[in-house]
C-alpha cells in the first residue's frame, strides 16, 4: 500500500512499503475492543463487549506488528481519503492520521499519537459530518469511532456521550456502553477537551498549541481549506 509522502524521510528508505490495507481486521469482533482500548484509551472496551482483555492479545500484535503497519481508511467528500496509519516503527510507534487529498500531491498530515502528539485533527461538528459521508465500505458508527480518538472540541455538545454509546452499541458494545464513551471522549493522554474551533475564512482552525490545523503551523492556507473540506 502506498499513501504519497508518508514514507519520505525514514533513514535508512523503506525498499517495500510496510504498510497493509487493515479493512480485513475490522469484521473480526475482536476489532472494536482492540482498536478502542488501544488506539482510543479506553480501559473498559474489552469488558464491554463481553470480551476477556487475554483474548485481544493476537489482535494487539497484529495492529502493533513492526513488519506490517495495518491502515484503515475512510473517504471523504471529493476524491480525498482519510487514513489512519498505525505507524509501527521500531522505538517510534505511534498513530498517525493523514488526508490524501487524491490530486496526487503528498498527503497532510491531520494528527500524531504518540509521545510528541500532535493534534487535534478535527472539532465535534466535522466528526459528525465525516461519520454521516456516504460510504460503501463504513457505517456512520464504524467513520465515528475511528475518528473520534483525533477528535477534540471545548464546545463539545451535552449529548456527546449519547452519540458516541450509540455509535458503540450499533458495533457490539452490550453494556456499558456510557462508561466506555466517557472514557474515549475524556482520555487525557493527548490534548485536552479545551481547544477551540474557530473559521476563518472557509477554513476551520484550532487554537490547540500543538494543532496542526492552526493558523501559521505546517499548513498552508489552501491545506487548510482543503481539510476542512473533507469532513464537510
Amino acid at each position: 500500500m502506498i499513501i504519497p509522502g508518508y514514507l519520505d524521510g525514514y533513514e535508512p528508505a523503506f525498499v517495500e512499503s510496510p504498510l497493509i490495507d487493515g479493512a480485513e481486521m475490522m469484521p473480526s469482533e475482536l476489532f472494536w475492543p482492540a482498536f478502542l482500548h488501544t488506539v482510543g484509551g479506553s480501559a473498559s472496551a474489552p469488558h464491554a463487549f463481553g470480551i476477556d482483555p487475554a483474548d485481544l492479545d493476537d489482535v494487539i500484535d497484529a495492529l502493533l506488528d513492526e513488519q506490517r503497519w495495518p491502515v484503515f481508511t475512510l473517504r471523504t467528500a471529493g476524491a480525498g481519503r482519510v487514513h489512519v496509519v498505525m505507524r509501527n516503527f521500531p522505538d517510534e510507534g505511534g498513530v498517525d492520521y493523514v488526508l490524501d487529498p487524491g490530486t496526487g500531491d503528498d498527503a497532510i498530515p491531520l494528527a500524531d499519537m504518540e509521545g510528541h502528539f500532535r493534534g487535534p485533527a478535527l472539532a465535534w461538528p466535522e466528526l459528525i459530518a465525516a461519520a454521516q459521508q456516504r460510504d460503501a465500505d463504513r457505517t456512520p458508527a464504524e467513520r465515528l469511532l475511528l475518528l473520534l480518538p483525533v477528535c477534540a472540541d471545548r464546545d463539545r455538545p451535552a449529548d456527546a456521550v449519547r452519540v458516541v454509546a450509540a455509535a458503540l452499541t450499533a458495533v457490539g458494545v452490550t453494556s456499558d456502553a456510557r462508561r466506555v464513551a466517557e472514557e474515549l471522549l475524556d482520555s487525557p493522554r493527548y490534548w485536552t477537551g479545551d481547544c477551540a474551533w474557530t473559521l476563518v475564512g472557509d477554513a476551520r482552525v484550532c487554537s490547540g498549541t500543538h494543532a496542526y490545523r492552526r493558523l501559521g503551523e505546517e499548513l498552508t492556507p489552501d491545506q487548510l481549506r482543503l481539510v476542512t473540506k473533507a469532513w464537510s
